[in-house]
């Protein structure tokens, strides 16, 4: 693996560097306005004692009709009608799977939209929206919700930290990047997501193969 430009001072951006590159940005979403099927997640940002900013991920629950089963994401789902626009979807889910009611003021802006990969099998676009919740929050996970964990964004932003990972479906075994953080693995879908949040701050992460798993 190799890191275009490693940065190691995330975690020296408060809110309010988040805010303001948030606004500058101009998020591609092209994806969720030409796939047949959508989705949104919501990357809600919160301060930690001790270690700052930090990202709310959960482990999705095991269930075989689902093909993320077990692994690691952001609060989200799929989009339905009466969401009327993507980011509903992502607060509405959000307030499903975790008990977190989100509110527009909390909203800081839009990534872009996440597809390709495995997800081309589902014809489906994913829509990353980035919150900030000014307490922490009280989480009340449902049954799609297996744990709930929040990771520093210093953490991620450390490329040092970005470490190989085999996805044990995979037939070929090749090595995907990756999060171990505490237990957790988060790659896949959800890292490309991350990557895209770090490029905000220059900080470049090692990307993916371009391949489609199986299920």
């Amino acid at each position: 693996m190799t890191v275009d430009q490693p940065m190691k001072a995330l975690g020296d951006h408060g809110i309010a560097d988040v805010s303001a590159a948030l606004a500058r940005h101009v998020p591609d979403t092209a994806a969720s306005r030409e796939s047949i099927r959508n989705a949104a997640v919501s990357m809600i940002l919160s301060d930690m004692p001790g270690v700052g900013l930090s990202a709310l991920f959960i482990q999705r629950a095991q269930h075989p009709d689902d093909p993320w089963s077990g692994q690691m994401a952001f609060p989200g789902g799929r989009f339905e009608p009466y969401d009327r626009t993507l980011v509903r979807a992502a607060m509405r889910e959000t307030r499903e799977e975790v008990g977190l009611s989100l509110s527009q003021d909390m909203l800081l802006g839009r990534l872009s939209d996440v597809s390709g990969g495995r997800l081309s099998l589902h014809r489906l676009a994913v829509s990353p929206f980035v919150f900030y919740s000014p307490e922490i929050p009280d989480l009340r996970p449902n049954y799609e919700v297996a744990d709930t964990v929040w990771v520093p964004l210093s953490f991620l932003g450390d490329t040092s930290n970005v470490q190989p990972y085999v996805f044990p479906l995979d037939p070929e075994k090749r090595e995907f990047p990756a999060w171990h953080y505490e237990g957790y693995t988060i790659w896949g879908l959800t890292y490309r997501i991350i990557g895209n949040f770090l490029r905000l701050f220059s900080v470049s992460i090692p990307g993916e193969p371009q391949v489609t798993l199986v299920e």
